[in-house]
């Protein structure tokens, strides 16, 4: 396997993140009550097609993915006589500038949205689901923080650093539905540092090892036991959180886990077939078009859906009630209208997933390199936490982000090292 160059992790993190947009699209929509504009998600109302969120939950591919990547930068810095602090400016760099971009643009529009005299409480709701997929920003950066250390345990033993994991994971649940709720936030480390040793395994040709056969044993494993945890068991079906039931995604629960698994066998199956296909010219231009603004497809994919749902219903239009005839009818019309209107927005701002030296000031060390990956993450959970409306919470976390960036910067720049890439398509295509 040549892990330089891959067209099919490539081709897996684009439509990943692609895969998160529509799967919002389809399931947000908005509902009007006695003259009031309220949120809605249409899993709460059709529950046959919760069943349908173990394909389009899509974030341990993602994750797998990112340890692809981050084994090829850590590898790359190494060889290049580089060392912890340089990798961390380079991925953490590479994360979050198209954050930083989003994190001061929405905020500004909300607020002179505000000024306008929207109501403050249907603003405010609007600032919350766009700050809600910041989280996945937040603990990205923190896993990918941690995967020199993963790494090296995954040289010394592959098995038993993925092992530990799923017990640590499944032995958190157990705490989390018995004991102590708040525990189950632990979750957030061991499920998807799990879901990067997968990537590690994968990058290090272990998983093209697997034959079919095998491939197809793990895939039917964990079908039935997500059967088993989500039938028999006390988990929900759905593996995106919905109202009134435990989650599975936030914190993430062993089902997420297992879900990875079955996504991995289900990679291995795939792959030949994908990247035959992938040697075709339009197919690799797709791959790279989206891979080129990724960041900016997931950013930004819930403001462009708020802009559509604003402008049915200041044109007198009222969205349809979720599994009505009109709603089924209208999905794929929706969906083609939401990734066009995606796509103009994406052409300005795709810029800032350009990679760029990194500026920094004064010399610093691992330690400020750590100190600024916790200020990143912290800004980013507070963005979650607190949503992009309110101006006391808002720019605070914006300020612990642009902090961090600057400590990290300033570690890879005091070093005078290079931007590195990561091999994914967007450093190989000019």
């Amino acid at each position: 396997m040549n892990a330089g160059r891959d067209r099919f992790v490539d081709a897996l993190r684009a439509a990943s993140l692609v895969a998160v947009a529509v799967g919002h699209w389809l399931m947000a929509t908005m509902v009007v009550v006695d003259g009031e504009v309220h949120g809605a998600n249409a899993l709460d109302s059709i529950a046959a097609l919760r069943p349908a969120t173990w394909l389009l939950q899509v974030m341990p591919l993602f994750f797998m993915a990112g340890g692809f990547s981050n084994a090829l930068v850590w590898r790359r810095t190494v060889r290049r006589g580089g060392g912890y602090t340089e990798f961390v400016r380079s991925r953490v760099h590479r994360l979050t500038r198209p954050a930083m971009a989003f994190a001061v643009i929405t905020p500004t529009v909300l607020g002179l949205a505000l000024l306008t005299g929207l109501p403050e409480q249907q603003v405010g709701l609007v600032g919350e689901l766009l700050g809600g997929p910041l989280w996945f920003l937040g603990v990205y950066v923190l896993v990918t923080a941690l995967a020199p250390l993963m790494l090296r345990w995954h040289g010394r033993s592959p098995v038993a650093a993925a092992v530990a994991l799923a017990v640590a994971a499944a032995t958190v649940d157990v705490v989390r539905m018995e004991v102590a709720g708040g525990v189950g936030y632990l979750n957030f480390a061991f499920v998807w540092l799990f879901a990067q040793q997968v990537g590690f395994w994968y990058v290090d040709g272990r998983l093209a090892r697997v034959t079919r056969k095998v491939a197809w044993i793990v895939l039917a494993a964990a079908c039935v036991a997500l059967l088993v945890l989500t039938g028999l068991g006390p988990y929900p079906v759905s593996m995106v959180g919905l109202t009134g039931e435990m989650s599975n995604m936030a914190p993430p629960s062993v089902c997420l886990l297992v879900l990875a698994l079955a996504q991995a066998a289900a990679c291995v199956l795939a792959r030949p077939r994908v990247n035959a296909w992938l040697e075709r010219t339009r197919p690799w231009a797709a791959v790279v078009a989206c891979g080129s603004r990724a960041m900016t497809i997931y950013l930004w994919h819930l403001p462009v859906l708020v802009a559509a749902f604003a402008m049915m219903l200041a044109a007198g239009v009222t969205p349809p009630a979720p599994g009505s005839t009109t709603w089924w009818l209208s999905r794929p019309v929706w969906v083609v209208a939401l990734a066009a209107m995606l796509a103009a927005v994406s052409m300005p701002l795709a810029r800032w997933e350009r990679a760029v030296p990194a500026r920094g000031g004064s010399p610093g060390g691992v330690a400020v390199a750590c100190l600024g990956v916790a200020l990143v993450s912290l800004g980013l959970f507070g963005l979650t936490l607190g949503g992009l409306a309110d101006p006391e919470t808002t720019w605070p976390s914006v300020a612990g982000v642009l902090a961090g960036r600057v400590l990290v910067g300033t570690v890879g720049a005091a070093c005078g090292y290079p931007s590195q890439g990561d091999g994914s398509a967007r450093d190989r295509v000019s």
